[in-house]
Parts: C-alpha cells; structure tokens; sequence
C-alpha cells in the first residue's frame, strides 16, 4: 500500500529532487463560464483580481454564483447570524472550541517580540501589531472551524484591531455554523461568505463591503495559492501551502495502531496530502500496513485516505534514529511525529519541520485542534526556512536609532570611511557635517 524505500540515501535522493510546486498549470476554469477561455490557476489569479479591482462586489457576486451556483444578495454575513451560531451547534462542541481558544491564545502570547532599547548604544526596535488581517478559512470537503481558531486568534494576540474571515457559503447562503461559532469565539471582526481565489483578491484590493487587509493568512486551494503569490507586493501574506503532509519516525517498540492512525489522520484531508512513515525494519512497516488497512474498512472518508496513502504515502526503512532524523530533514515535513524511545532527547536534533510532535500522547490531531500552536504549517519542503504561523505574522519590527554625541562621533567617521570606499560622496558628507556641526572640524 505504502511506496517502500530502502535505505536513508535512497530516501534522501528521492526526497530532495521531489516536485514541490504548489500550483499544476495543467489544471484550467473558465470561472464557470465567466470568462471566454480556459486559464490556469496563475492566469485565472491575475484576472480574477484585476476583475476584482474595477468590479468590486459585483463581480465577487456574479463569480460565486458561476462557481459555487449560489445566488446572494450581499457578501457580509450578519452578525446575527455569527452570534446565534454557537445554538446551532452541539455544547460540547462549542466548549471544545472555547477550550482550544483559551490554549491557543495563551500559546501565542508567548510567541509575541518585545520592543527593547538599548540607551548606551543609541538603538532598538519597536513591536507593533499590523492594523487588520483576512483569515481565508477553505470549506471545501469539511467545514474548518478550527482553521479560525488557528489563524484569527494569533491575530487578535498580537493586538491586530480589525480581523475579517473570507469562507464559502453553503447552500443556504451561509457558511457553516461551526465555522461562524468559531469566528464569533475567536473575536472575529467580520464575515464574508466567499472563498477562492476571488475572496483573496478582494482581501488584497478591497471592494465596496470588503475592507482591504494588511495581510491575509491561511490555507486554501491551488487557486488560493496561486492568488496569494500574486497578491504579494499589494498585501502581506503568511505562505503559500500545499496539501497536507505527516511523516511518523518509529522504531519497532512503538504502538502500530497509533501509527497508523496518524498517518490516517493527515490521509484523510486530500488524495494529495503525503503521508510517510519512517521505519527500522520491514516487520514493522508490515505491522502498520495491516493495521491501516483495518481501520480504512470503517473510516467514513476511506476513499480520499487511501487515494493519498496509495498514490502519495510512502515507507521508509532506515538502519537507525540518526539515519531516519537525516532523511526528515531531507523531507522537511509539515508534521514529523517521534515515536521512539527517549524521542525527547533528540528534540534538538531536528532541523526542518513545520511542528515536531514527540511521544505518543503528543500526537499532530492535538495541535490540530486544541494543544497550542497554529496548525497553519509551512508544506513542501518550505519548512526549511519558513515556521508555523503565530502572531509573530501579525506585528512590524521597526528598529530604531536614537545615538547620544558620544555614540555618535565614535561611529561617524567609520560611516564617512565606508560610504567612500563605496564611492557614495553624498553618504560620507552627512556624516561629515553632523560631525562638524559637533566638534568643528
């Protein structure tokens, strides 16, 4: 079932020449007949944009109702509807949903920068929280309520004053009501009830409802990806992300069951999503595949988990940890789950991961919904220099100089001295005349 790689060497070769695009141009709409020709998604971003800009709500009205065959009437969401959301859903659900807020919000306060100034110096910097965020919050198979939680609570933690959330309607009009209980917990500023690439476009230019953000945060598909990358430059954004992906590292002392569970668990969002488990021998890869294939039997979304386990998952069997920590770094997962003894110890041992889970109580579905840290991870192999999003993504980090005298003229003439050496005249003379200014030369 799993792809089975045999050797660390062999992974990392693999691994490392591995498509990582984000986008497939081979995919192409016409808008649902919007527009004369078929575009793809990078061509289909640009115009649905420029449409954006010069048609504004009209446009993002008449696209939802080519698209998605749902005709509305306006775009926001009352609030009315956000505030009596939370009776149309389960209590126990709702006092999950305040529970991972509660967790998150502390977890993110903690990631926050300070501001600091240095007297002696002459320097700092100053922290300040960006003035509004979109949250794009995807719909398409399950309706992500925890998606809210993870991106407008970071946000709000960073002291952001205004949040909006962009999330397709159903139906009825509306979006899902657990997706606006969220956005209600979560401290949502306001709601619009479309997605793709035309809610991200409108997020970025603005239109006559929808204010235009600072930045615009969280997971979608590939035309939401493709919109991202082309909004950039007119509007922050946190990354681009891809399907999801989990890489399991066990020896043969861990539990197969859970294993596999895990390896299930990221399966069962997409038939791309890439579920690799890393192993110390074929006996227990044996083990994991029987077990997999056991709970696929009741798994209400066995078709799409077995799509990804079958055509994107693989199992690696390695000699040992080290060689198995060389291959995740190769990976640089989304997820990476040490499930071996004394996992704890080598947690500094990992290079390149979105989020490290350690220990079988400390499995990726916990920070998927309630643990702590944004479940919004860096994908395809971008963890190597990109992180989790956290309200860090929310705030400016502005530095500052503020040089007594002193400061000032033990540093100046090497400014002049460097701005010469650089043939820049102009830079060396406004060292040169504050200097003058001070002592007379």
């Amino acid at each position: 079932m799993l792809k089975q790689i045999h050797g660390a060497q062999n992974a990392i070769s693999i691994f490392q020449a591995r498509d990582t695009s984000l986008v497939d141009e081979t995919i192409s709409t016409d808008g649902g007949g919007i527009y004369n020709e078929k575009l793809n998604p990078w061509q289909f971003a640009e115009r649905v944009i420029a449409d954006t800009l010069r048609d504004g709500d009209r446009f993002l009205l008449k696209i939802t109702k080519a698209l998605e065959g749902i005709t509305l009437n306006s775009l926001e969401v009352p609030r009315s509807e956000i505030v009596a959301a939370k009776d149309r859903i389960d209590s126990a659900s709702v006092a999950a949903l305040e529970r991972a807020a509660e967790r998150v919000s502390t977890f993110q306060a903690r990631t926050l920068p300070k501001s600091w100034r240095d007297e002696e110096a002459g320097y700092g910097e100053i922290v300040q929280p960006l003035q509004s965020a979109g949250c794009c919050i995807p719909a398409g198979t399950a309706p992500l309520a925890s998606t809210v939680i993870m991106t407008a609570i970071p946000a709000k933690v960073a002291g952001v004053p205004y949040v909006s959330v962009v999330t397709p309607a159903m139906p009825n009009g509306l979006p899902h009501p657990a997706v606006l209980a969220s956005c209600y917990i979560a401290g949502v500023d306001r709601v619009f009830r479309i997605g793709g690439a035309q809610a991200v476009a409108a997020l970025a230019v603005g239109t006559q409802t929808i204010t235009k953000v600072d930045i615009v945060c969280g997971p979608g598909s590939i035309w939401v990806t493709a919109a991202k990358q082309a909004i950039y430059g007119k509007t922050g954004i946190d990354g681009v992300y891809g399907p999801t992906e989990t890489m399991v590292i066990a020896d043969d002392n861990a539990d197969a069951e859970i294993v596999a569970s895990d390896l299930i668990a990221q399966a069962e969002h997409d038939p791309l999503a890439a579920p690799v488990l890393v192993a110390l021998s074929q006996q227990f890869v044996d083990s994991v595949e029987k077990v997999i294939s056991k709970q696929l039997e009741s798994l209400p979304r066995s078709g799409i988990a077995k799509a990804a386990i079958t055509n994107r998952g693989s199992a690696v069997i390695v000699d040992d940890v080290d060689e198995a920590l060389k291959v995740a770094e190769a990976f640089a997962p989304e997820h990476l789950c040490l499930a071996f003894d004394k996992a704890e110890q080598r947690l500094s041992d990992v290079r390149n991961a979105g989020g490290i889970f350690v220990g079988e109580r400390s499995g990726e579905v916990m920070a998927d919904y309630v643990a702590g840290p944004s479940h919004v991870m860096p994908t395809a192999g971008s963890a190597r220099w990109a992180s989790a999003l956290s309200a860090r993504n929310f705030v400016r980090v502005t530095p500052f100089l503020d040089m007594d005298e002193n400061t000032f003229l033990e540093l100046s003439k090497d400014a002049s001295n460097l701005a010469r050496l650089e043939e820049l005249e102009g830079h060396a003379r406004a060292a040169d005349i504050r200097r003058k200014n001070i002592i007379g030369e």
